[in-house]
């Protein structure tokens, strides 16, 4: 790994939020040398219109796999269901557990401020996980880490007073988070709504603001944004 490019960990409520909200930004790394890992707090079984959960479920098991390969990162899921997800001490163990292990510079995670309750539960276990890392306590397993910082890539259904603070170029991985993207039948056209052409044209909007071609932005959650410094960075 290369020491100047932070390893990331990526948290989704459900297989794909990740790999549509949060790729790109993982795409860029994975270039540049960094290491990454996607975790999917369920596999989002539960949404399909005709398949059921035990049909859908292996079939987004394989979906994750091939993104994460084409994206160049590891990916792992948790065993809880999609339908009723709550985050929940079993899944703050997990989560803190996990971080401990891969030991992330930086956690991607929801925004906090969803239309959607299992994107809110995901976005809040995962920032009490990261607190809680960073503290010896004998309830979890593993050594201490302490993330050094947490961003919250733009998702469409996480609006509520999302912000960006900054905005990472992708133009150069542009074509390998719609290829990542497009191992999901979920992104390959889904009639309720148009994922590709959102988030693509959110990045092409945020990459005119920024004078690139493709960019994401991203926004720190406001616990997380305090931070010191020796001189003001530019």
């Amino acid at each position: 790994m290369t020491e100047s490019v932070p390893s990331i960990l990526a948290v989704g409520a459900h297989t794909g939020d990740a790999e549509v909200s949060m790729g790109a930004v993982i795409a860029r790394h994975a270039r540049a040398g960094g290491r990454a890992t996607i975790c999917h707090l369920t596999l989002g079984e539960g949404g399909h219109p005709s398949k059921p959960p035990e049909v859908y479920g292996p079939q987004r098991q394989e979906e994750t796999k091939a993104s994460a390969r084409i994206l160049g990162c590891d990916v792992v899921w948790f065993p809880f269901a999609d339908i009723g997800f709550a985050g929940g001490p079993e899944c703050l163990r997990m989560l803190v557990e996990l971080i401990r292990k891969v030991k992330p510079d930086v956690v991607l995670s929801h925004w906090p401020g969803s239309l959607h309750s299992g994107h809110n539960h995901a976005g809040d276990v995962t920032l009490h996980a990261v607190e809680v890392a960073g503290f010896r306590n004998p309830a979890f397993e593993g050594e201490p880490h302490r993330v050094k910082a947490v961003y919250c890539p733009e998702n469409w259904e996480d609006p509520f007073h999302f912000v960006p603070a900054l905005y990472l170029d992708v133009s150069d991985v542009i074509d390998v988070w719609e290829k990542s993207c497009l191992e999901h039948e979920l992104f390959q056209g889904a009639p309720f709504f148009p994922y590709l052409q959102y988030y693509k044209g959110a990045m092409s909007a945020h990459g005119a603001r920024v004078r690139c071609r493709y960019a994401v932005g991203l926004a720190v959650p406001p616990v997380y944004a305090p931070r010191k410094v020796e001189i003001l960075p530019f």
